[in-house]
C-alpha cells in the first residue's frame, strides 16, 4: 500500500508532498508536481538533499522570509525525526552575447542592447563594451526580446524564453545589418501591390530606416531609382515605376525630410535588367523579383 502524505502547496501552485511507493531514494521521498496547473503533469523527486536512505517529509516553504523547512530521521541527526532549514534563492539566469556586423562579421562597440518583457517593458539597457559584449541578469522562466541598435544600422532583435536552471547562461549573439553601404542606403525590398503604387505598411515599416538616416544625417542628400521586371509593356512599366518612385520619395517626405534632400525620384522601368529576364524570356518568379528593385543613392554626406 502506497502511502502519500504531508501536502503543501506553494505560492505559485507547486504542489510538494512525501511518498514512499515510487522509485525513492528511500523511504518515504518529497515530490514535486504541477498538478494544480496541468492535469498531465508527473511527479518529480526532489533528489538529494532533501531526500535520503531514510523517511524525508513535511516540506514547507516560508515565502515572506526566503526559507524552507522539511523533516528527516536520516542517519547524524540530534533526534529521531530533525526538522532541517535551507535558504531560498531567486532564481537567476544570464543572457549575454556579442553584437556585430552582419556584413564584416565586425564587433559593434557602443551598440545599444534593451532588454524586453513580455509585455513590450524595456526593463533593462546597455552599452556594448570594446569587444562588442553585453550581459544581462534575467529571471528564470520568463520570456525575453533583446534589441541590438546602432546608428547607421538596422535593428536586430530575437527571442530569449528561460528555462529554470540556476545560473545557466543563456548565449545570444546580435547581427545588426548596416544601412549605408559604399554610396546607397540599403533596406529590404519594397513591395507594391499588383498594378498600383500607394505605400504599403510593410513598406513604410522599411522606408522608416531611410528617413533614420536621414535626420541622422542632416545634410545627407540622395536621389532615389525604381525598377520593375520585363513583364508588361515597356511603356507601362516605366510609368509605373515612376509613380512608385515618387510615391516613396513623397512618404520620405511626409516624415518631416525636406524635400530640397532628395535631388531626384526617377523610374526607370525595365530599362535596366540585373539578368536575362528580357521581354519573352521565360523566367522563375525568384529571377524576375532581383530585377523589382529601388535603390537610394547618396550624393552627398
Amino acid at each position: 500500500n502506497r502511502r502519500e502524505m504531508f501536502p503543501f502547496i506553494g505560492s505559485d501552485n507547486t504542489i510538494y508532498y512525501s511518498s514512499d511507493g515510487q522509485l525513492n531514494l528511500g523511504l518515504l521521498d518529497i515530490y514535486k508536481s504541477d498538478v494544480l496547473k496541468d492535469s498531465t503533469a508527473t511527479a518529480v523527486n526532489m533528489g538529494r538533499p532533501f531526500n535520503s536512505g531514510y523517511d524525508d517529509f513535511a516540506f514547507f516553504i516560508d515565502e515572506d522570509n526566503k526559507q524552507g523547512y522539511f523533516s528527516s530521521n536520516r542517519s547524524r541527526g540530534k533526534g529521531s525525526d530533525d526538522i532541517y532549514s535551507f535558504n531560498i534563492y531567486d532564481c537567476q539566469e544570464r543572457i549575454e552575447g556579442v553584437v556585430m556586423d552582419n556584413r564584416t562579421k565586425q564587433l559593434i562597440p557602443q551598440a545599444n542592447v534593451q532588454l524586453i518583457d513580455k509585455v513590450g517593458k524595456v526593463i533593462q539597457q546597455t552599452t556594448t563594451a570594446i569587444d562588442g559584449s553585453y550581459t544581462f541578469e534575467v529571471d528564470c522562466k520568463q520570456t525575453y526580446n533583446v534589441i541590438g541598435s546602432k546608428e547607421d544600422y538596422k535593428d536586430d532583435r530575437q527571442q530569449v524564453i528561460t528555462s529554470n536552471e540556476y545560473k545557466k547562461v543563456n548565449q545570444l549573439d546580435l547581427f545588426l545589418e548596416p544601412l549605408i553601404v559604399d554610396n546607397q542606403i540599403v533596406i529590404n525590398p519594397i513591395f507594391f501591390d499588383f498594378n498600383k503604387w500607394n505605400i504599403r505598411t510593410d513598406a513604410e515599416y522599411e522606408l522608416e530606416n531611410i528617413v533614420d538616416v536621414l535626420k541622422k544625417h542632416p545634410t545627407m542628400v540622395i536621389k532615389i531609382e525604381a525598377h520593375t521586371d520585363s513583364r508588361g509593356s515597356d511603356r507601362y512599366n516605366l510609368k509605373l515605376s515612376d509613380r512608385r518612385a515618387k510615391a516613396t520619395r513623397d512618404y520620405i517626405i511626409s516624415r518631416g525630410i525636406d524635400s530640397s534632400r532628395i535631388e531626384s525620384a526617377i523610374g526607370y522601368g525595365e530599362t535596366q535588367l540585373l539578368n536575362q529576364c528580357a521581354n519573352r524570356v521565360k523566367c522563375s518568379e525568384e529571377e524576375h523579383q532581383v530585377n523589382r528593385r529601388s535603390y537610394f543613392y547618396i550624393l552627398k554626406e
